[in-house]
C-alpha cells in the first residue's frame, strides 16, 4: 500500500495513468481536421457578413475540465484509495482471516465483512496469498491458501450461524499447510469460546495477530427453569439495557408485539464485564399462551431470541374427584372451584384416575380421595415427571389410616384440626407472606383469607423445607416433595369453601397457576418416557440473525445431540418429538475474551473510509454533466442556424 498523508492506495501503480492527463487535455482540445479548401467565385457575395452564432474553434474550457476530472476520478478510484488507512499487515506475509461466525457475530456482520474485504484487497495488491477460517464448527481439513482475490466471493456469501462460535479442535492440523510466517486478522465477536486460547497461542507463534473487536455490546437471552417463568438477559459493557418484546398472535391471528418486559437491576452487579438481569414473565395466562417468541428489542441475533415451546404454553390438567353433587349443591363441590380456577389457563380433562392417566396429562389434581386403586400406575406417572396436586377434606380427616397413605409429600395426623369452628376456642388463621425463593413468591396475600380447618403434618426434620406456604401460626398450608422426576403437592385444606375462604379468593387461582406452570410440560406415559424420544425433527429453525424459517430439508436430530444444545446440524429452533414440542435456544452464559500478546484494533486505528465507490460515482456524475453540457451547446448551435436560414 502507498500512503500519501491521510490517503492510502491499494493499487498505487494505477496512479501512473494520471501522467497521461495533460496529453488527454491536448487531444480533447484539438480541432477536427480542417476541411478541404475549394475556391468558389460566388463566395465573394458573403464577404463582410458576420455569423451571430459562430461555431467555436476549440472545445470550451469548462467542458474540457469536466472530462479530464471525470477520467482522473476513475483512475483514482481504480487505484483503491482509502482515507486514513491503518498500517496493518498489508504486504507483510500471507494473510489468514479468522472470522467468529456464531450468533454473537450477527449484530455487526456487514461491518465484519467489509473489514475482511479490505484486508483481502491489501493482500491482493501486495501479491500475497490468503486463507479464510470461518469459526462456525463446519470447517474440516487443513486451511488452503489461494490468491486473495478469489476469496472475496466466498466472504460476501457468508452468514452467521444460529449457534455459538466454534473453532476446529486441532489448530496444528488446520494449519498444517499454512506458511511458517503469517499475518493474522481475527474478527472477534468479543466472547470467549472453547478452543479460542489454543488457537490464539498457535497463531501468535506464526506472526502478529490483529484482533478486531465487535462494535457495541453482546446480549444473550435464555429461559430460566423453575417454579416462576422468567428470562435471564446477559449484557456485556455498559449503556442502557433494552426491553424484551413478547411476540405472538393477537386474537385475530396477526403476528404482533403483545407485551414488553423491562429488566430491573442486575442480579449481582457486573461480574467479569457481564451484567445479568432476571426478567419475570408476569403476564396473564391467556396472553402468555399466545406468545411464540421473546426477543431483545433492536437486536438481530439468534442469541437474543427465546422461542416459546410446550414449557411456556397451556398445560393439560386432569381433575379427579367425587362430583356427584346435586344441581342445587354444585357450589359445594370442590370440583366446581377447581374448574373455575384452572379452565382459563389450562386444557382440562375429567374422569376416573385410570382414564386420565391414559391421556398423559401434565398435572393431575385429586380432591379428598383415599385408597386409590391405580396407585402403582400413578406413582410411575409422577416419577416420569408428572405433577400430582392433592387437596385435603373431610374424607381424609376421618380416615384412621391417614398416616399410611402413599403419594403424599408429608405424613399426616388423623382427625384434622378445627381452628375456628363452632366447637373451638380459637380464631381462623391467616396466611403468612410467601417466601421469596418459593413458587408463590411475589403473590399478595389478602388480609381476609383465612383457614378454619386443616390436616396437620407429623413433625419431621425436613418438614420446614417441604413447606411452601404456612398459616400465621407456622403450621403448613401447602407442602411439596420430589418423587423421581416429578412432584407431590398437598393443600392441607379443602378445594372448596368448607374449611377456608381461600378457594373463593383470587389468591387461590394464582397459587394453582404457579403450580401448574412449574409442571414439566407433556409428561409422557411411563413406557414412552422410559424410551425417551430417540430423534427430534425440526419444525422451525432460526438463522444467525434470529429470523425464523421453515427447514428446507429437515434432518432428524438424535436425542443425545439435541440435549447438547444448538450445533451444526441442529440450529436453534423448534423441534418435535412425538407429541412434545421443545425449543433449542442459542442464548446462554457468556464471558468476555482476553487477547494476551495480540494487537487490538481500536475504532481510531481501523481502516478508514474506502473512497473507491465515491470516486466512481463522482466520475459518473461528471460524465453526466458533460453529456448535458454537450447537448446544450449543440442545441444552441441548431437554434442559431435555424434563425439564419429563416
Amino acid at each position: 500500500m502507498l500512503v500519501l498523508g491521510p490517503l492510502g492506495f491499494l493499487t498505487p501503480w494505477l496512479l501512473a495513468a494520471l501522467a497521461a492527463l495533460p496529453v488527454l487535455w491536448l487531444i480533447l482540445r484539438a480541432m477536427p481536421p480542417s476541411p478541404k479548401l475549394v475556391r468558389f467565385p460566388g463566395t465573394r457575395l458573403l464577404l463582410g457578413l458576420k455569423d451571430p452564432h459562430p461555431v467555436a474553434r476549440h472545445t470550451p474550457w469548462w467542458l474540457l475540465l469536466l472530462r479530464v476530472l471525470a477520467i482522473a476520478a476513475l483512475i483514482l478510484g481504480f487505484a483503491g484509495p482509502v482515507w486514513k488507512p491503518s498500517p496493518d499487515q498489508g504486504g507483510q506475509g500471507p494473510l489468514l482471516i479468522v472470522m467468529d461466525a456464531g450468533w454473537a457475530a450477527a449484530p455487526d456482520w456487514p461491518q465484519r465483512q467489509e473489514r475482511a474485504l479490505r484486508a483481502l484487497d491489501q493482500a491482493a495488491a501486495a501479491g500475497q496469498p490468503a486463507a479464510l477460517m470461518v469459526a462456525d464448527g463446519r470447517a474440516e481439513g487443513a486451511l488452503a491458501f489461494q490468491p486473495a482475490s478469489e476469496l472475496a466471493g466466498q466472504l460476501r456469501a457468508l452468514r452467521p450461524a444460529a449457534w455459538e462460535t466454534r473453532y476446529p479442535a486441532d489448530p496444528d492440523a488446520a494449519l498444517a499447510e499454512a506458511p511458517a510466517a503469517l499475518s493474522v486478522l481475527w474478527l472477534s465477536d468479543g466472547l470467549d469460546h472453547d478452543g479460542r486460547a489454543d488457537w490464539l497461542a498457535a497463531l501468535s507463534g506464526r506472526g502478529r495477530v490483529t484482533v478486531v473487536p465487535p462494535q457495541g455490546p453482546r446480549l444473550a437471552l435464555e429461559p430460566v427453569a423453575g417454579d416462576r417463568p422468567a428470562l435471564r438477559l446477559r449484557v456485556t459493557g455498559g449503556g442502557p439495557v433494552p426491553e424484551v418484546l413478547a411476540m405472538g398472535l393477537d386474537p385475530q391471528g396477526v403476528p404482533r408485539e403483545l407485551a414488553r418486559l423491562k429488566p430491573g437491576v442486575p442480579e449481582s452487579g457486573v461480574q467479569g464485564g457481564v451484567a445479568s438481569y432476571l426478567i419475570p414473565i408476569t403476564l396473564p395466562s391467556e396472553l402468555r399462551n399466545r406468545i411464540t417468541r421473546f426477543e431483545v428489542e433492536g437486536q438481530v441475533s439468534a442469541g437474543a431470541v427465546v422461542l416459546a415451546d410446550d414449557s411456556m404454553r397451556r398445560r393439560k390438567v386432569a381433575l379427579v374427584g367425587d362430583d356427584r353433587a346435586r344441581e342445587g349443591q354444585r357450589l359445594l363441590s370442590p370440583m366446581h372451584y377447581l374448574r373455575r380456577s384452572l379452565a382459563p389457563s389450562t386444557d382440562l380433562i375429567e374422569g376416573g384416575l385410570g382414564d386420565v392417566l391414559q391421556a398423559s396429562p401434565d398435572v393431575i389434581v385429586i380432591a379428598d380421595q383415599l385408597g386409590l386403586a391405580e396407585q402403582a400406575e400413578l406413582r410411575d406417572w409422577v416419577e416420569a415427571g408428572g405433577l400430582l396436586v392433592r387437596f385435603s377434606g373431610p374424607r381424609m380427616a376421618a380416615s384412621d389410616r391417614l398416616s399410611e397413605e402413599a403419594l403424599l409429600p408429608v405424613r399426616l395426623r388423623a382427625g384434622g384440626r378445627d381452628i375456628g369452628g363452632a366447637l373451638s376456642w380459637g380464631e381462623p388463621r391467616g396466611i403468612r407472606p410467601f417466601a421469596a425463593d418459593g413458587p408463590f413468591a411475589g403473590l399478595a396475600v389478602p388480609r381476609d383469607a383465612t383457614v378454619r380447618a386443616q390436616l396437620l403434618a407429623e413433625p419431621a426434620p425436613d418438614l420446614a423445607e417441604r413447606t411452601i406456604a404456612q398459616l400465621s401460626d407456622g403450621t403448613p398450608l401447602v407442602t411439596r416433595a420430589p418423587l423421581g422426576q416429578g412432584q407431590l403437592v398437598l393443600f392441607h385444606t379443602t378445594a372448596n369453601a368448607e374449611w377456608s375462604n381461600l378457594a373463593i379468593s383470587g389468591l387461590f387461582v394464582e397459587m394453582l397457576d404457579r403450580l401448574v406452570r412449574s409442571a414439566r410440560a407433556s409428561a409422557a406415559a411411563p413406557e414412552v418416557e422410559a424410551a425417551e424420544q430417540p430423534f427430534w425433527l425440526p419444525e422451525l429453525v432460526l438463522d444467525g440473525f434470529g429470523r425464523s424459517a421453515e427447514p428446507g430439508n429437515p434432518v432428524p436430530v438424535a436425542a443425545a445431540d439435541f440435549a447438547k444444545g444448538p450445533a451444526p446440524g441442529a440450529p436453534a429452533g423448534l423441534y418435535r418429538g412425538g407429541e412434545r414440542m421443545a425449543a433449542l435456544n442459542a442464548g446462554g452464559p457468556i464471558a468476555l475474551a482476553d487477547w494476551p500478546g495480540a494487537r487490538i484494533e481500536s475504532a481510531a486505528q481501523a481502516p478508514g473510509l474506502d473512497l473507491r465507490g465515491w470516486l466512481v460515482a463522482l466520475a459518473a456524475a461528471l460524465f453526466a454533466l458533460d453529456a448535458l453540457g454537450s447537448a446544450w451547446l449543440a442545441r444552441g448551435t441548431r437554434r442559431g442556424r435555424g434563425r439564419g436560414f429563416a
